[in-house]
């Protein structure tokens, strides 16, 4: 009897031949990018959310697991900030990246891949679907990287085109079906993480901090960020 982890390679194997068999047998000529006002994440994003204050002191960045060389690659936008909370000190470590081409080659480099070529160890992985408003609800997935004496628990979610997805895998199948309906999609991953708190004050801080960016958008880059 094949096993699961033998049935999750073969699926993962045959995906990867109908990506390129595609990619090779199709040309989508509609740019999401193009379509409507363009993403500028770095206005967009308010330097205060909320109770939480963007940390300005030089010198204080986000820890990104991948290489420069790769995020240029894959990313045309990457927003990463420190986010005070006012009333306990807690920090919360934001990254937010933008991709204008999903198509084949230039997927998202989820966390669960980029934490662990960055020397982390995975230690708990989960998926959650976090009411963060009112009428949103958003497929999210929460890990627990651990590299020497840093635990960083960590949430994130995808959004390809305007489809929250979780995962690499849907990630892909995402971006083809836009494909196959000759349009490139674009993509984001928003990443939260904190360090100095247990693994659920961090989740629930995240949670927080999330709802708080979120209420704080124009109802269109809302929707852009949540894919909702």
């Amino acid at each position: 009897m094949i096993g699961a982890l033998q049935r999750r390679i073969y699926f993962v194997a045959c995906l990867l031949v109908l990506t390129a068999f595609l990619a090779a047998n199709s040309r989508p000529t509609v740019r999401m990018a193009e379509m409507g006002e363009a993403i500028n994440l770095e206005t967009l994003i308010p330097k205060r959310i909320g109770g939480w204050v963007m940390d300005e002191r030089e010198g204080v960045k986000v820890i990104n697991p991948q290489a420069n060389a790769a995020v240029s690659d894959i990313y045309q936008q990457v927003l990463s900030r420190h986010y005070v909370n006012t009333a306990t000190g807690n920090v919360v470590m934001l990254s937010i990246a933008y991709g204008a081409d999903q198509s084949y080659g230039n997927d998202l480099h989820v966390p669960d891949v980029c934490y662990p070529a960055g020397g982390f160890q995975i230690e708990q992985r989960m998926a959650s679907t976090p009411t963060l408003e009112d009428n949103i609800s958003l497929p999210t997935r929460r890990l627990v990287a651990q590299r020497s004496q840093r635990r960083e628990p960590l949430t994130y979610w995808v959004v390809v085109g305007e489809r929250a997805v979780t995962g690499a895998v849907a990630s892909k199948l995402t971006a083809l079906s836009y494909g196959m309906q000759g349009i490139v999609p674009d993509g984001l991953i928003i990443r939260m993480s904190t360090l100095g708190l247990s693994d659920q004050e961090s989740f629930a801080e995240q949670d927080a901090f999330a709802a708080e960016m979120l209420r704080n958008l124009p109802p269109r880059w809302k929707a852009k960020l949540t894919g909702v």
